[in-house]
Parts: structure tokens; C-alpha cells; sequence
């Protein structure tokens, strides 16, 4: 094909950017217009997670990111039958047990679960934390590691085990649904325990594997991001009001595509996510493993990102809000209420503290608490708020301190994410880092979008 006829296809294409939330499903279709992405139109759909078993239990049935994808498809009927690519982004793990036919087999495990402590445990006890911080860049833990929910299976639920064909990650399943094939990418397949994210080279580990149990061949083909797996088959293009049958991207993880969309590429470049969970996530050249965070292969070839997560980000405020401010609407909390209670706070001196644990720690095998300490009889729900949110802030400062003894950090920070407001962004810069910010909406769809852009002009 000509040069111009291919320039003139990827200038005419149409991308549907799905990114697979916690707690909600956003679709946005991208036409390329002049090799620029132009949003076209967008939609969101809510769903509920399972929080359950005094918080330490957290998954969600993946027919509610099925029902989401279609009735997001609706609501953009007018424009999704010139859909010619679908790439998506993931929240990571979301592990899911799949049957042979794609079929899940129990609800996806997600980021927030705790339930696999001992299993996580098992793992670092058998291989060793230096040799999985050597080789798989990350120290497990319940929830953030595939492997310790698959042993959680295996231990608990036998007939689930014994039946999985296909243990995935949310974009192993959504691709499967779409396509009929199962694929992983690296930046999901990071959290996993079981990748060599150090070497990148897109292959499983197998001694860990095999010091487990765990068939290589029970685990998805790793490959990358902007690759497509299949077309979305015919049996579904009706449902979803596609006029053709695109091609499915297995995307990557959100977080990391919130990066790529902003152009997190070169060493010391900072990105900090704000939604359900707070993420800050510095570029490297090099992988640094730690303990205290997660590292993920980036999109980008020959880039990694660390992963500093806080599980509980903008629902922290979430929470606060329906227990110490019901009264007020979500727009009176967020959009004078909050503001108010940083710049009271901001410049003053406090004795209430916030331990920020209100859904545990990625990077703890404790079941860690939230607290908020030196209250006394004068202490007002504006001081516990501000503290609330001080505590975020530092809590993403001690990650940026401990990555600048070996890496030049960048004099910007862009941030994103639907938790974000101008008072967040100014408490940021007080408690965090002071620096510029730069604000991005819509970052994780935006790079999935991408992705569907590359994977074009690739043909």
C-alpha cells in the first residue's frame, strides 16, 4: 500500500479508548485528525465493587464491566459504527479465573483485596524478596500480586483451581470476550510475581512457576501494548453497534497509560493519578526495585515506572465526606467545603495527624488501619479534613524523596484524574512537592487512544 493511501486510512480512523475502572467504565471515541487525536465523544458508566469480610475481601463480577461496555456502546450509538480500533486500558490485577470458553469463574480480585496475606508471605518465603525484587521488580502483596490471589484459589477454592484454564488480568478478560483470544501485556503482567520485569522481554519466570505449581501454559501470551489480539467477532459488532469489526488492542495498565498519555517517557518525568486510589509515578531508565513500591514495564520500550499507590486516594475523601459532612451535596463538599478547609489549614500549624490506611497498604503483609491522632475538644471536622488530605500529600512525598537519591526528578508534576481539583493541587504543592503542576483530564483513555494510534500508523 502507497505511503499516501496509508496516511490517508490512519487520518480517516476511529479509536474507542476503553479504560476498565474501579469503580466506574469510561469509553471515548478519537477520530485522528491531522495525526492529532480529537475526543469526539465520551460516556461513563458506575459500577459497584464487593467490599466484604471486614474490608478485607475486594472483587467485582466481570458481567458489571460487560453490562457497562455495552451500555456505554449505546450511549454512543451515534458514533460507534466507524469504530476501526478498540484499545483498552485496565485496572491491574483484576485477576480472573477464566474457563476454557473465556468464562469467568469467580469475581475479579482487585488492588484492594487483602485476603491473600499468608499466600504473599509464601512467596516471599520460597523464592526470597531479593531474588523477586532481582527478577520480578516487585515484593508481593495481597491483592497487587496475581500470584499470591491464584495460591488464595488454589488453597480455598479447589474446584475453581481445577477448572481455570486461563488465569488473566481485566484486559485478558474483556479481550477474550471481544475477540476470542487471550493476551496480557507487560505493565499488567508486572504485578504478577511471575514476569521478569527487570529483563522485560516479554516471558514468564518460569522457576517461580514451577516452585508453585503453576502450569506456564495456564497463564495468557505476553505481548505489546499497541498490539491487536483479534477483531471483535461478528456474533457481538451487532450488540455493539459496530458497522465493522475493529481490531482489539490489549492495551495496559490505566495508571501507566495516564502516564504515556502526557508524555511520562524520559527519566525523572512525574505523573501523580487521583482517583479511587492516589498513584504517583515516576519514569526510569533503569528498574529501581524497592520494597516500599511496585515497578511496572512501561508502554514506552526501555522505560519503567515506579508505582506508589494509596489505596484509598480520592475515596478517603469519599469517606469522610458521608461520615463527618453528610449533610452537604457533593458539590457543596467538593467545591466549597474543601477548598475552604485547605486554605484555613494550609499555612497553620496542627496537632492531628492522619495515618492514611483506610484501605490498607499495597506494600504492607499487615492488614494496616487508617488513624487520626492528637484530637482534643477543639479540634474541628475542617482541621480533621485538612489533615486528611496532608497526609495523602505526604505520604506521595517520602515515595518522591526516596526516587531522587538516585534519580533527577523533573520540575513538573502533572496530575489527573476525576479526585482532582485546584485546592488538591495547592495543597499538593504545599505538602507534597513544591513544584509546577500541570493538570490532564481524561489521561488513561486519552492513552489507551494512543496506543490505538500507534498501532495504526504500525500497519
Amino acid at each position: 500500500m502507497s505511503q499516501t493511501r496509508k496516511s490517508d486510512r490512519v487520518s480517516s480512523a476511529v479509536i474507542l479508548a476503553v479504560d476498565i475502572g474501579t469503580t466506574s467504565m469510561k469509553l471515548g471515541v478519537f477520530r485522528i485528525v491531522e495525526k492529532t487525536l480529537t475526543l469526539l465523544d465520551q460516556s461513563s458508566q458506575a459500577y459497584r465493587v464487593n467490599i466484604y469480610n471486614d474490608g478485607l475481601y475486594g472483587d467485582i463480577e466481570q458481567d458489571k464491566w460487560r453490562k457497562a461496555f455495552i451500555a456505554g456502546c449505546r450511549a454512543l450509538a451515534e458514533i460507534t459504527g466507524d469504530v476501526d480500533v478498540v484499545s483498552l486500558s485496565g485496572t491491574t490485577p483484576g485477576l480472573t479465573a477464566m474457563d476454557k470458553n473465556g468464562e469467568a469463574l469467580y469475581p475479579a480480585i482487585l488492588m484492594l483485596d487483602q485476603r491473600s496475606r499468608k499466600q504473599a508471605q509464601s512467596i516471599i518465603e520460597t523464592v526470597g524478596i531479593e531474588n523477586l525484587l532481582k527478577t520480578t521488580g516487585n515484593m508481593p502483596v495481597a491483592g497487587g500480586c496475581s500470584l499470591a490471589s491464584i495460591l488464595w484459589i488454589k488453597e480455598n477454592l479447589p474446584d475453581v483451581f481445577d477448572k481455570t484454564y486461563i488465569f488473566g488480568h481485566s484486559n485478558t478478560y474483556f479481550a477474550h470476550w471481544l475477540t476470542g483470544a487471550y493476551a496480557i501485556d507487560p505493565s499488567s503482567a508486572s504485578l504478577t510475581a511471575l514476569y521478569n520485569t527487570v529483563r522485560n522481554d516479554f516471558t514468564w519466570n518460569e522457576d517461580i512457576a514451577q516452585a508453585f505449581n503453576i502450569s506456564l501454559g495456564r497463564l495468557p501470551p505476553i505481548i505489546p501494548a499497541h498490539q491487536s489480539i483479534g477483531r471483535v467477532s461478528g456474533s457481538l459488532t451487532g450488540e455493539l453497534g459496530f458497522d465493522k469489526e475493529p481490531a482489539v488492542l490489549i492495551g495496559g495498565n490505566d495508571a501507566v497509560l495516564a502516564a504515556y498519555s502526557v508524555g511520562i517517557n524520559e527519566p525523572g518525568d512525574i505523573i501523580n493519578v487521583n482517583g479511587t486510589c492516589e498513584i504517583t509515578l515516576v519514569c526510569l531508565n533503569r528498574p529501581l526495585p524497592s520494597r516500599n513500591y511496585n515497578i511496572r514495564a512501561h508502554v514506552v520500550p526501555d522505560r519503567w515506572l515506579t508505582l506508589h499507590v494509596m489505596n484509598a486516594g480520592g475515596s478517603a475523601l469519599d469517606w469522610f465526606k458521608n461520615v463527618f459532612c453528610s449533610e452537604l451535596s457533593a458539590d457543596e463538599f467538593y467545591s466549597r467545603f474543601l477548598p475552604q478547609a485547605i486554605d484555613r489549614w494550609i499555612d497553620c500549624a496542627s496537632s492531628v495527624t492522619y495515618v492514611p490506611y483506610l484501605m490498607g497498604s499495597r506494600y504492607s503483609q499487615e492488614p494496616l488501619k487508617a488513624q487520626l491522632l492528637g484530637l482534643n475538644q477543639q479540634t474541628t471536622r475542617e482541621e480533621l479534613l485538612a489533615a486528611i488530605v496532608r497526609g495523602l500529600c505526604e505520604y506521595q512525598k517520602a515515595h518522591l524523596e526516596e526516587i531522587q537519591k538516585s534519580v533527577l526528578l523533573g520540575d513538573t508534576i502533572h496530575v489527573t484524574g476525576g479526585a482532582v481539583s485546584p485546592a488538591l493541587v495547592l495543597a499538593k504543592a504545599r505538602w507534597m512537592r513544591d513544584c509546577q503542576y500541570v493538570l490532564d483530564e481524561q489521561s488513561s483513555m486519552k492513552g489507551a487512544a494512543m496506543l490505538g494510534q500507534k498501532y495504526l500508523e504500525s500497519l
